[in-house]
């Protein structure tokens, strides 16, 4: 194998296979790729551009994702993972997204290769699908909220595998999170003026007897672009990352973040925000709250605000949240 440099196309350097199926490749060079993953810039027939990305012995059984005009093979003969793209209308995206999954691979372990490259082509998939927007300043608040609670509260109770695996949200779980039987609302409002939270159905707040829910609700206001200590969700998404040590913990946050429709190619600098204070409530007894328990049958799809100024009897403290995700 020869090396290649970004000058060289990557792709210019590289004959076009004469066999479906087979391919001409040189190895991704080490100014990319100091890890030295067997990663290679490839062709195959009709001079179709190509990434083959190679792994060792792995027991992950994901299955890889689909996208138009691009083709993803697996050889799990010969433990590879063929990238191919087929149209040339998409040869800028495609040199992104090689570059991408190139960066993202070179802190992971030989053994978790396969696993790390499937979430993040996977990541890829939701930001090329049809309709692609970026998130509205409601989904983002609502999102910047989710983070602050798996940064400063999850993460700092459980292993980030665990944290992780618990923000059920983005995979459209009933909850935000869910630890055992321990569930997690999160919620933001407007400042302590607008002490309102809405309630997006009757099943949100529903418990039973051996399940406990909490409600997180974060205070966050737009802000102007010169207010000091503002920040973007862009902010927030990277100091999430930068808590997060290990490759493959990074790549499951990737995952969710595409999931809710958060990509960094995104351009978010517009939208500025400022967060006050947190609380932390214990939906029980007479909360105040809607349930299916207690609608009509013929009543559905409900959507709600909840008065927190109602709500003083339920706070908790944070310690006591901690306590039982533990």
């Amino acid at each position: 194998m020869t090396t290649t440099t970004m000058s060289d196309g990557p792709w210019n350097a590289i004959p076009s296979s004469n066999i479906r199926g087979e391919y001409k490749s040189i190895l991704v060079s080490e100014d990319i790729n100091p890890a030295r993953h067997h990663l290679y810039w490839a062709r195959g027939v009709k001079n179709h551009r190509a990434l083959l990305v190679e792994y060792e012995d792995d027991d992950n059984v994901d299955a890889l994702p689909e996208f138009r005009n691009i083709n993803i093979e697996e050889d799990r003969g010969n433990r590879c993972i063929v990238l191919e793209l087929l149209s040339e209308d998409m040869a800028d995206i495609f040199l992104k997204l090689c570059l991408d999954l190139i960066s993202a691979l070179q802190e992971a372990s030989s053994d978790r290769i396969r696993k790390i490259c499937i979430l993040r082509l996977k990541r890829w998939m939701y930001f090329l699908r049809p309709g692609h927007a970026k998130l509205s300043p409601e989904a983002q608040k609502g999102l910047i909220a989710e983070l602050e609670f798996l940064q400063q509260d999850a993460l700092d109770s459980l292993c980030p595998e665990d944290a992780l695996n618990g923000w059920i949200g983005p995979e459209a779980g009933p909850r935000d999170y869910a630890y055992g039987q321990v569930f997690i609302e999160v919620k933001s409002k407007r400042s302590s003026a607008n002490p309102t939270i809405t309630i997006s159905s009757e099943d949100q707040l529903n418990t039973n007897p051996s399940e406990s829910l909490f409600l997180y609700v974060l205070e966050l206001n737009e802000a102007p672009s010169d207010k000091e200590d503002s920040f973007t969700i862009t902010d927030v998404v990277e100091e999430t990352r930068m808590s997060l040590d290990s490759p493959l913990d990074r790549a499951t946050l990737e995952n969710k973040l595409a999931k809710v429709g958060y990509f960094d190619q995104d351009d978010y600098s517009d939208t500025k925000w400022s967060k006050g204070e947190v609380s932390y409530y214990v939906v029980t007894g007479d909360f105040p709250r809607i349930d299916s328990q207690t609608c009509d049958p013929g009543i559905s799809k409900v959507n709600y605000q909840i008065d927190l100024e109602y709500c003083n009897d339920y706070l908790v403290d944070r310690a006591d949240l901690l306590k039982a995700m533990g």
